[in-house]
């Protein structure tokens, strides 16, 4: 869910973020840097923090967490096949392992280590995403090269002395307003990022390292790794949208809100992509009993918009990200609908899931 997006922290410690810097870099320059940093390996420790609202609900109440909470990260990253992230919590950890054969993740509270196959592109927002360098190349590379670059004052974050750069986003189709990065000016490694939505002063969301060492991190880290005595299962996949993107998607159509469909990824054919950029819609269908558990979470956190549909929907909404439930009056189809766009967008794609699609 941008991818998604993701994606989609208010003050990450201001005090790790806010010192002042004395570093330089011509902001267009800067944003091409980063875009291209996905080689650049590092060790480092990362605090985010979300303020998006998104009330609890038990189908999403992983997502719900890391977008209206604190969210403590410790990472080693060589390659974008050779990562792990553990996601620190006061009463142990999840480390997540990405290899060239999958992914491996281990529960600390569970003792269990479970290997993932694989995981879609288009998926469930997860901690590892609000890493400061993910982060920052994911949102980028759904911006369009014409959206001015203009320069930040400069932040000492973790030891590095960063430049900054604000890419205002022109696209009216997304509620991302701008992308607040630094990052260091030799190597375009980002080291803190702010999300801004249109119409709202503050940062919605913020991340930033206070720890970080650049270079290659020690090898046996990124080893997967289980206790003495731990169980260990394997699984398909590792995320809801992975689950449901198996199944049968003959009840996506090919346009939605005047975006064109994205060719589905292989082994996910009800995965619906619509659009590549930051206002780009994710829809995917949902079995009846999970729609309907969806609606009534969102009725009873007394936080959504009713759709005005051909059928059943509402909508988790916040500045920067919505959620929408939509199911047919019969009740025999039912899709998530999701993404960094503004109100009318949810709509328009709700209604042309009910009508089949839009010419």
């Amino acid at each position: 869910m941008v991818a998604v997006v993701g994606a989609l922290l208010v003050g990450v410690p201001a005090v790790l973020a806010a010192r002042p810097g004395d570093a330089t870099a011509d902001p267009a320059q800067l944003r091409d840097l980063v875009t291209a940093s996905a080689d650049k390996p590092w060790t480092g420790y990362a605090e985010a923090r979300a303020a998006l609202g998104v009330p609890r609900i038990a189908a999403l109440s992983d997502v719900s967490t890391l977008l209206s909470g604190v969210t403590r990260m410790r990472g080693w990253y060589a390659a974008p096949d050779q990562v792990r992230t553990d996601v620190l919590t006061p009463v142990g950890e999840r480390d997540r392992y990405v290899t060239p054969r999958g992914q491996a993740v281990w529960d600390y509270g569970a003792e269990l280590l479970t290997l993932v196959a694989r995981d879609p592109r288009v998926r469930l927002p997860r901690s590892e995403d609000l890493l400061p360098p993910d982060l920052a190349r994911r949102l980028l590379a759904g911006t369009s090269p014409s959206d001015p670059a203009t320069a930040l004052p400069a932040r000492r974050v973790a030891g590095v002395d960063a430049a900054g750069v604000r890419v205002t986003v022109a696209d009216p189709e997304t509620t991302v307003g701008a992308l607040d990065v630094w990052a260091d000016p030799s190597t375009g490694l980002p080291v803190a990022v702010e999300v801004r939505a249109k119409g709202v002063p503050d940062p919605l969301i913020s991340t930033a390292f206070a720890e970080l060492a650049q270079g290659p991190p020690d090898p046996a880290a990124l080893a997967p790794r289980r206790g003495p005595g731990a169980g260990v299962t394997r699984s398909p996949t590792s995320d809801l949208f992975g689950v449901l993107g198996r199944g049968d998607g003959s009840t996506l159509p090919d346009r939605l809100a005047g975006r064109d469909r994205e060719p589905p990824e292989r082994r996910f054919p009800a995965l619906g992509q619509y659009g590549t950029t930051l206002g780009q819609l994710i829809a995917v269908p949902l079995p009846p009993d999970l729609a309907g558990n969806l609606l009534s979470g969102i009725d009873r956190a007394g936080a959504g918009r009713t759709l005005t549909v051909d059928g059943q929907g509402s909508a988790l909404e916040t500045p920067l990200l919505t959620l929408a439930v939509v199911r047919s009056q019969d009740g025999a189809r039912a899709w998530a609908l999701s993404g960094l766009v503004p109100r009318p967008t949810i709509d328009s794609g709700a209604a042309d899931l009910l009508a089949g699609g839009a010419t």
